[in-house]
């Protein structure tokens, strides 16, 4: 009976993420925009970057972004407004 709750849930939430639209190119164009941001204020390393996004029982987003960077850049970095 346990499996079959679990399983039940797995489906839920796949169905889930399915219907948000949180395919691989989502997440992919997601981490490119983010990585873009970071590199205008840090010196980031391209790999680190990663996102997620999971739908939860209510249909609420949760997204998750890490990212790991050398260093801070400098004021002459930064983009202008």
């Amino acid at each position: 009976m346990k499996n079959a709750k679990r399983g039940v849930e797995r489906i839920k939430k796949v169905l889930l993420q399915d219907r948000a639209g949180t395919r691989e190119n989502v997440i992919a164009v997601l981490k490119s925009d983010v990585f873009e941001v970071l590199d205008a204020y840090f010196e980031v390393n391209t790999q680190s970057v990663t996102a997620e996004v999971t739908v939860d029982d209510r249909g609420l987003y949760e997204i998750r972004i890490a990212a790991y960077a050398f260093r801070v850049r400098g004021t002459e970095q930064r983009p202008t407004a």
